[in-house]
């Protein structure tokens, strides 16, 4: 495999776009979708492509240039070299290479630093294909399929569990993804009511997210404790007492301790 299938990150970002054409055209509809700003520099621009810069409300910038070999661009996050000249494509192309440009090159692959996916967004999902080595018939065909199979996903579900991994991340709790994948297998338990109940109780295993779940389910009764409820005033004092009867010194207190000494500790608080 030679592009590994990852995602980069197009918020604020800017893409250059060299070329005018049919496969400028294609290079465009292929980021049209991103939050980046995306400017395309050409001798002229096909009807569509000035078509969609007029509807784009200005993410799209056209500038009519002359490009020849020693043509210079800096200052762009990605570069899509799509002229039809294939010399000229060859000339830019080395010279996003002496720049360490990330780019791709339309007309052949040749040694592009990055390959852009054809891709769905579902949600909090992106499902994306590589057709470089297919033929654009097929590749649309297979499309229609991962998009079809994309909208069986429930998002609703979906968010209550990213939801439910953030508070459990939280909690410490061990055994999170088998957590998850049980609660997304199962048919029974109202995902929105784990939700409510579990910041309630000590989620630290399996085993107590199970007795959590039986409990919603069948009404069984919990065996897993509840969270604290203590105040901060209440926690120290319990822990007094609970140092009070480990140590020896039974007239332990709270100037003996000394903790006025750790009052500026507070700004280290999250």
């Amino acid at each position: 495999m030679r592009f590994l299938p990852v995602s980069i990150d197009t918020f604020e970002k800017k893409i250059l776009i060299l070329g005018g054409g049919y496969l400028a055209l294609s290079a465009l509809k292929s980021v049209l979708d991103t939050e980046a700003e995306i400017y395309m520099i050409a001798d002229s621009f096909t009807t569509d492509i000035i078509k969609k810069s007029d509807e784009s409300n200005g993410k799209i910038k056209l500038k009519e240039h002359t490009l020849e070999k020693d043509f210079k661009f800096m200052g762009f996050d990605y570069v899509l070299i799509a002229t039809e000249d294939f010399e000229l494509n060859e000339a830019l192309e080395k010279r996003a290479n002496s720049r360490n440009m990330i780019y791709q090159r339309f007309d052949i692959f040749s040694k592009s630093l990055m390959s852009i996916n054809k891709s769905i967004e579902h949600g909090p999902l992106t499902f994306s294909l590589n057709s470089s080595r297919l033929n654009p018939t097929i590749t649309d065909i297979i499309f229609e399929d991962l998009k079809k199979f994309s909208e069986k996903y429930n998002l609703e579900k979906l968010n209550i569990l990213s939801e439910i991994r953030s508070e459990l991340v939280r909690k410490n709790s061990q055994n999170i993804d088998e957590i998850i994948r049980k609660l997304y297998e199962s048919e029974t338990i109202n995902l929105s009511t784990f939700l409510e109940e579990m910041p309630q109780y000590k989620i630290e295993d399996l085993e107590s997210s199970e007795d959590l779940i039986n409990h919603i389910v069948t009404g069984e009764e919990l065996k897993v404790e509840k969270e604290s409820t203590l105040e901060d005033d209440q926690i120290i004092k319990k822990n007094l007492d609970d140092a009070k009867n480990l140590s020896r010194d039974k007239d332990l207190s709270n100037s003996d301790l000394n903790l006025e000494s750790f009052h500026d500790l507070d700004k280290f608080k999250k």
